[in-house]
């Protein structure tokens, strides 16, 4: 089969849990032998399905101009809206402007030969909002072997917050909050020159640590497996890579009661804390108890190919 993809950020500019999910799904499915590429790097009529990862505005204004090569559509939105807004967004969607993006991502939907969610939460929204056909495959994790942790790193026991800082992710003041638990932050900074004098005072301030980017795969997992808890209390945030990563490994994990965390929480009992802020969380970290004997048999990416061939063989029926 050939699969053509479209989305993401470009690697040399960042990009983070959204561009790693279409890294390795590509990969899963090219280790089932189907070819898979970028879109963008396909000719005219060489390719038999197109999956679409995200529902931005970038990704609905290349779909707006699709007139080659019709083939059946598949999008995996990853739908980020904070859930105290997801009444807005139902509403907003609606608003008669074409470039509105609440709109343009429901036009997207609509447009789906088929969605794919991360979660049961994902999957109502998305039937809400009028895709007429939504199955839930949540995202996998790869089974590369940990090593080392990168230089820098402080022995344990340290907390880790991994993922790009920002305002969303919600480091800065959960940093303060693990002033003397030894936080580490591994991410690239979204945001001003201010704003990141800001951070590195703050993380000075709480004895911790930020490493910047990981690129190393081996170290980064290192990282992940020895931290005595990761913490992610993200405002918003769709199926998180870093925790499904954390829980694979037996890493505890603290996390924001965001519907998909909880969703988690439910289906990996004793794995994963649910903190309401960041003194909660702090709290949390300091009263935990012993790791599960085992990790969290969470699902590969091998297993997410396995899922979406024979829905992408369906649409070809």
């Amino acid at each position: 089969m050939r699969i053509a993809t479209l989305g993401g950020i470009p690697r040399a500019l960042g990009g983070g849990g959204l561009e790693r999910q279409v890294r390795e799904t590509s990969a899963a499915l090219r280790r089932r032998r189907h070819d898979v590429r970028p879109v963008a790097a396909a000719e005219p009529g060489g390719f038999d399905v197109l999956h679409a990862f995200g529902a931005e505005p970038d990704v609905c204004h290349v779909l707006a101009h699709w007139r080659l090569t019709r083939v059946p559509l598949v999008v995996s939105p990853v739908i980020v809206v904070p859930p105290r807004r997801v009444a807005v967004e139902r509403l907003s969607a609606r608003v008669p402007l074409s470039t509105w993006g609440p709109r343009m991502r429901r036009q997207l939907l609509i447009s789906a030969d088929l969605v794919v969610a991360q979660s049961r939460h994902e999957h109502d929204l998305a039937t809400e909002l009028g895709a007429a056909r939504v199955v839930t495959v949540p995202n996998g994790v790869s089974r590369e072997q940990a090593g080392a942790p990168p230089p820098g790193t402080p022995t344990s026991p340290y907390v880790l917050l991994a993922g790009s800082v920002s305002r969303r992710k919600r480091q800065l003041e959960t940093v303060a909050a693990l002033a003397g638990l030894r936080p580490v932050v591994v991410g690239g900074f979204e945001g001003t020159a201010a704003e990141r004098v800001e951070f590195q005072r703050a993380v000075a301030d709480a004895g911790g640590t930020w490493l910047g980017e990981v690129v190393d795969r081996s170290a980064l997992l290192g990282l992940v497996r020895d931290a005595s808890a990761l913490v992610h209390l993200s405002r918003a945030e769709g199926q998180s890579l870093a925790v499904l990563e954390a829980l694979a490994l037996g890493t505890p994990v603290v996390a924001s009661p965001l519907p998909a965390t909880v969703e988690l929480a439910a289906a990996y009992p004793g794995h994963v804390h649910l903190a309401d802020g960041p003194s909660e969380a702090r709290a949390l970290v300091q009263t935990l108890p012993p790791r599960p004997e085992q990790p969290a048999a969470v699902p590969t990416w091998d297993d997410v190919a396995a899922r979406l061939e024979p829905l992408y063989e369906s649409l070809l029926r």
